[in-house]
């Protein structure tokens, strides 16, 4: 917590964040977001908020949530962030298990989701009685009361609990020290070298790790700013607008980004996407090659790739960092091609977000890099990643069951499978949970197939099934706008579901992604789903990620009716 405050102290009147409000972009300094973190804090104390008690944060992103963050922590409480999608059940669960005192909500409707009963004695409003504390100051008393708890606090102490979404069971809170969040930040500025000059676009939940940690925290202690973007509909325009020099996101929104470009290039006349290919093949030869020189590259630089660059990233980019899941490989070629430098990193919110990645002097394709300094990795003789390093946990919150799984002789056994080349760059394979055994006792690991299907344009997401079955069949959810874009049809997704033409287009697809696997492994069926899943089904986490159980029990008539076509021997894909 001493971080914020000395970088406050230091920097004053510099801009630590830009918010967009009333039409323009509002800046806030340094100076000011401490005075308005004390303010908290004193209300914190006059409240009767002990050291050590949990305070829940249920927030959208705003700049409220980072100065309340720093005001809770400012009183040696501890900041238990919840989703603003969380549902009033996961609500509940946390707050029971967290034995939160106190809450403050984003919106009265967040409010209505936590429980009026057990340890929560009140929630506040950001909009009301929290705002109006930030237009106070702390009383000398106060501030006398804050300054003694800060100097007691030490680097074992816990900063914040975050509870895992989970794909499978109740959330389990990661309890994180004041020292993983330093330690881990130190490691992150020696592989990266950010600066005070470095802007970063923020976007991500401030409630998940990933911008929390490698975004803002890490930003903090380099003493740079961020925008926190306007949203995900407005992310594109955002970057354009503010070029920031660094930008973290979870792949899908890379993907996205790149689909949209080979859309538009799709409708171009014929020279013009001659020329594009032309360009980006110039592009990846020169980004295998290392070697960005040349007449050729000068000009499909000039004509393809620099206007390329420009419209995606606004053109002082250092690097797109690329966590949360794993990136497709098209996408990462294409945007090294451009010369966009993307890098892929692994973590998790038990290490603390990152614990290995790429860099920019250190990349390689298909993997999440070599380990962040100070962190080891080792692989178990089932192919489990195992972790030690500065930003792992120290356990589940009042969970000692779920944290004698994980930790193990200072060793955190992380759940995914993956393997270590001869330089100690880590490429994951997939999740242990999520690995499928077939019937005939044959393992399959979904993940690399699902991702080859999402990396097509029209292809929104795929869920690849087979557990206990006797082969594997898959879940697929059509990119809607992309399919009428691209096929020219016309209808409602209930009614495309049906269309011919778009299900022989899907199965060219599976069976092209199929090719090389064992039987047992391939895809011998799909069907086809007109809407995709959502957290609010509870189908997928709040970061996004599938939950397989669910989504097996919300589709078990439809995955049924596809083994049942399968022991008919109808062909794949036209039989539904």
């Amino acid at each position: 917590m001493g971080v914020f405050f000395r970088q406050a102290e230091r920097l004053g009147e510099r801009v630590i964040l830009r918010f967009w409000r009333d039409g323009a972009w509002q800046e806030l300094t340094w100076a000011e977001m401490r005075r308005r973190a004390l303010a908290i804090a004193a209300h914190l104390v006059d409240l009767g908020v002990k050291p050590g008690e949990r305070v829940i944060l249920m927030s959208e992103n705003r700049i409220d949530w980072l100065i309340v963050d720093n005001g809770i922590q400012a009183a040696a409480a501890i900041t238990v962030p919840v989703y603003p999608s969380s549902t009033a059940q996961t609500a509940r669960q946390i707050v029971d298990n967290s034995e939160a005192v106190l809450a403050i909500a984003g919106a009265a409707e967040l409010a209505e989701r936590l429980p009026a009963h057990g340890s929560l004695k009140k929630t506040l409003l950001l909009d009301r009685e929290v705002k109006e504390w930030m237009g106070g100051e702390a009383s000398e008393a106060d501030l006398k009361e804050i300054e003694s708890r800060l100097r007691q606090v030490q680097p074992e102490d816990i900063a914040t609990i975050i509870y895992t979404s989970g794909t499978t069971g109740e959330p389990k809170g990661v309890v994180l020290a004041h020292r993983n969040f330093v330690d881990k930040a130190k490691a992150g500025l020696q592989a990266f070298r950010v600066g005070e000059d470095d802007v970063e676009l923020s976007f991500l939940p401030y409630s998940h790790v990933f911008e929390r940690c490698d975004g803002i925290f890490v930003g903090m202690m380099a003493g740079g700013s961020a925008y926190l973007s306007r949203g995900i509909d407005q992310l594109v325009e955002d970057i354009r607008e503010v070029k920031p020099t660094i930008v973290l996101s979870v792949p899908r929104m890379y993907e996205k980004m790149h689909q949209r470009i080979v859309q538009t290039v799709r409708e171009q006349p014929a020279f013009r996407r001659r020329i594009f290919d032309w360009g980006i093949g110039v592009g990846r030869r020169a980004a295998k090659d290392g070697k960005r020189s040349g007449l050729s590259y000068a000009l499909a630089d000039r004509l393809v790739l620099a206007p390329l660059r420009e419209r995606l990233t606004g053109g002082r980019l250092r690097f797109f960092l690329s966590g949360g899941a794993p990136l497709a490989a098209e996408v990462e070629q294409f945007f090294w091609a451009a010369g966009i430098k993307i890098l892929q990193g692994w973590g998790m919110t038990e290490t603390t977000s990152g614990a290995t990645s790429n860099t920019e002097q250190e990349h390689r394709y298909g993997t999440v890099g070599r380990a962040l300094p100070g962190y080891e990795l080792k692989i178990a003789e089932d192919g489990e990643i195992m972790v030690q390093g500065p930003g792992v946990m120290l356990g589940y919150f009042r969970n000692e069951q779920a944290t004698e799984e994980v930790l193990s002789d200072g060793w955190l056994h992380t759940g995914d499978i993956g393997e270590l080349d001869g330089d100690g760059f880590l490429k994951i394979t997939d999740r242990k949970k999520d690995l499928i055994k077939t019937a005939g006792g044959k393992y399959v690991a979904p993940q690399p197939l699902e991702a080859r299907l999402q990396e097509q344009s029209i292809i929104e997401r795929a869920v690849v099934i087979g557990d206990e079955r006797p082969y594997c069949v898959a879940l697929i959810v059509p990119d809607w706008q992309a399919v009428k874009s691209e096929l020219k049809l016309a209808g409602e997704p209930d009614q495309l579901v049906e269309n011919q033409q778009l299900r022989d287009r899907i199965q060219k697809l599976v069976d092209s992604v199929s090719q090389g696997h064992g039987s047992w492994e391939s895809i011998k069926y799909f069907r086809l789903l007109p809407e995709d899943f959502s957290e609010a089904s509870g189908e997928l986490t709040p970061s996004l990620k599938v939950k397989r159980k669910v989504v097996q029990e919300r589709h078990s008539e439809q995955i049924a009716a596809l083994y049942r076509e399968g022991a008919q021997h109808k062909p794949a894909g036209r039989s539904h």
